[in-house]
Parts: C-alpha cells; structure tokens; sequence
C-alpha cells in the first residue's frame, strides 16, 4: 500500500512539473517582442518629394499615405496612372505633375471635376508648386511635401 501512495505521489509531481514547464514556454513564447528603436543621434533618411493624401474622398487610403514624385507623373484613377487615387471623382487621366525649373507643375488634363490648389480652379496653363499647397483632383484632397 505505500508503494502505491509513492508512486501516486510521484504521478502527481511528474504531471505538475510537466504542466509548469509548458507554462513557462508558452510565457516565454507569447512576451511581447520589442522593435529595435533607432538612436536619436541616427541620420534620418533623405526624403524626396511627394504628395500626401490629406483628404482621401472615396479612395480607401488613410490620411498620411504618401506617394514619391519625380519627373513626369499622371494622376488618375487609370490603373495606367503615375499615382492611382481610386475615387469616383476622380478621371482616370487627371492631372500631370512634372519638375520644371523653380518647382512642380501641376497640369489638369481635362478632367470632369477639374483640379484646384489652394481652393482655385487651376489654369490651362497649369500651376507652379514650391512645396506645401493643397491640390483638390475631384473629392480627393493631396499636399505637395518636399525633401
């Protein structure tokens, strides 16, 4: 009989063991892992100009989303387009923008609910841009962020 309790008593030490190795493993594998943070003394890097998407319209694109700019782009809806905004407003060729001398030309090319920056219809000889304006394509609302 006490060999019997012996060996009861050691099943249940076994079984406790075994249950509190698998809980410092699984602990040990659910903590939360830390994402290596850059030091402050770190360089940022160069950033080149780009549109920000301030007011989204219909697009399914969050505030902040960023699109580099360089050279020649379209903007439209087109799955053909430089920068791709799917809104409904939006035509599907409806603006260029291209680096000229002194900053960026914004161009409508013909678009059904035209192109403003800074609330004004834009010309059909374009817009010039330094860097910081707001341009409107339909509903869909980007800001012209330099380097």
């Amino acid at each position: 009989m006490n060999e019997l309790l012996v060996l009861r008593l050691a099943l249940i030490v076994v079984i406790f063991a075994f249950v509190a190795a698998v809980a410092v493993a699984l602990r040990s594998g659910l903590a939360p892992v830390r994402a290596a943070v850059p030091s402050p003394a770190a360089p940022r890097p160069q950033r080149g100009w780009r549109l920000v998407v301030v007011g989204p319209g219909d697009t399914g694109l969050a505030p902040g989303v960023e699109f580099a700019v360089a050279g020649h782009m379209t903007i439209g809806r087109d799955m053909s387009a430089g920068i791709v905004l799917g809104d409904p407003s939006v035509s599907g060729h409806h603006a260029a923008i291209e680096r000229v001398q002194g900053g960026w030309r914004l161009t409508d090319l013909g678009s059904t609910n035209g192109t403003s920056v800074g609330g004004r219809p834009i010309g059909p000889g374009g817009a010039v841009l330094k860097g910081g304006e707001k341009i409107s394509l339909g509903a869909v609302v980007l800001r012209l962020a330099g380097p």
